[in-house]
């Protein structure tokens, strides 16, 4: 046969989805994968045995932050302040997470970002939302801008912490003091 008469045949679909998937693969194992942060998780954590008499005001408490770096930093001191009794941190990263949370635990006390990066909606929503479920629950503020802070009292939040660890620390020693081993 004669190469000039030679006719190219089209590929069959299957071999031309075939080649689709091997391209595709590589693209994937090539090109950046993007980071995942999770939109939730829970944490427990045990202290020593609460002694007679003393009982957690907070034994379950909802983080709602975007930030897992600024989220962790608050896990940690929760952690270290809670030497005595057992508590459970619901951690959100996410408006949805939160909800969740909300409705599946019996949370008592809540710490809100309210600037969340979240088509959802943000914190000023989720405050709204939980106080008309839990008209009494203790929700802290907890915005890096001063304005968000103000809105989310203006919602319902009690006091605002300015994403800063050490006066959450501090409220702890107030309103929950069963909780340290002092």
């Amino acid at each position: 046969m004669n190469k000039s008469n030679r006719k190219y045949k089209k590929p069959s679909e299957r071999a031309a989805r075939f080649i689709l998937g091997i391209s595709g693969w590589l693209k994937h194992m090539i090109g950046s994968t993007p980071t995942i942060i999770p939109r939730g998780l829970a944490v427990q954590n045990h202290g020593r045995e609460l002694p007679p008499g003393k009982a957690l005001q907070y034994p379950s408490i909802l983080l709602v932050e975007d930030d897992p770096n600024i989220a962790s930093d608050f896990i940690e001191v929760i952690k270290k302040y809670y030497t005595c009794g057992s508590i459970m941190i619901y951690v959100a990263h996410a408006y949805d997470a939160a909800v969740t949370f909300f409705e599946n635990e019996d949370v008592n006390l809540v710490i809100m970002d309210a600037d969340l990066d979240d088509d959802d909606g943000d914190g000023a929503d989720l405050s709204k939302q939980f106080l008309s479920k839990k008209p009494y629950l203790t929700i802290l503020a907890n915005s890096s801008s001063k304005i968000s802070n103000l809105k989310l009292t203006g919602f319902g939040a009690s006091e605002t912490l300015g994403k800063n660890p050490e006066k959450l620390k501090n409220w702890f020693l107030l309103h929950d003091p069963a909780g340290t081993g002092n």
